[in-house]
């Protein structure tokens, strides 16, 4: 009596990586028709996972309505450029240290990117076969850098319609951080690395 129940809409969570592999991490959230990301990095490690980061994304970059960064290391933030390139247009959520290690740490990864493209078609070039394009340049690197708006710690801001988060320090690196979230009447903290 008296009580009334608050309407929520349903919140889902897809893993587009760390789901059985400890790299890539990219978290997919949808309330509603919204969908926001927390972190897009690359997959490391055997060349079985570094071939993931050249498949296709399992969600339409073009749709999302914002990126939560939890910190710089690649393995979190190393296909960045790649969404931007795709058509991600969005913000890129941070802390300050993080967006200011973006800067040279995700242009590095396009340089990379790059030169391994290069090394690569030599070798294909005298086996007759395709060119490789690299997965994205240092070029789409700082375009994606240029996507972040940091925030403060312990400040709650809306990255999306419906979704409320706040980054707390999470110890890592400079500039590290947790998200902690509300949406579709659900709190959720999502760590990145401790």
């Amino acid at each position: 009596q008296g009580h009334r129940r608050r309407m929520t809409r349903p919140l889902s969570l897809t893993f587009h990586g760390a789901a059985r592999t400890v790299t890539g991490s990219c978290h997919e959230f949808q309330l509603g028709g919204t969908p926001l990301l927390v972190d897009c990095g690359m997959f490391q490690g055997s060349r079985t996972l570094e071939g993931l980061n050249a498949g296709a994304f399992g969600f339409d970059p073009r749709k999302l309505d914002a990126v939560i960064l939890t910190h710089a290391h690649i393995d979190h933030s190393g296909l960045l450029p790649r969404l931007a390139a795709d058509g991600y247009t969005g913000p890129i959520w941070c802390t300050q240290p993080t967006a200011d290690l973006l800067e040279y740490m995700l242009a590095d990864a396009g340089r990379i990117q790059e030169s391994e493209a290069d090394r690569r078609n030599r070798r294909r070039d005298r086996a007759g076969e395709e060119p490789f394009d690299p997965i994205y340049t240092e070029a789409d690197a700082l375009a994606a850098w240029g996507q972040c708006r940091p925030v403060a710690l312990e400040e709650w801001f809306e990255p999306a319609p419906g979704f409320r988060a706040r980054l707390w320090n999470a110890g890592h690196i400079l500039g590290s951080s947790s998200v902690e979230m509300e949406a579709g009447g659900a709190r959720i903290m999502v760590s990145g690395d401790l």
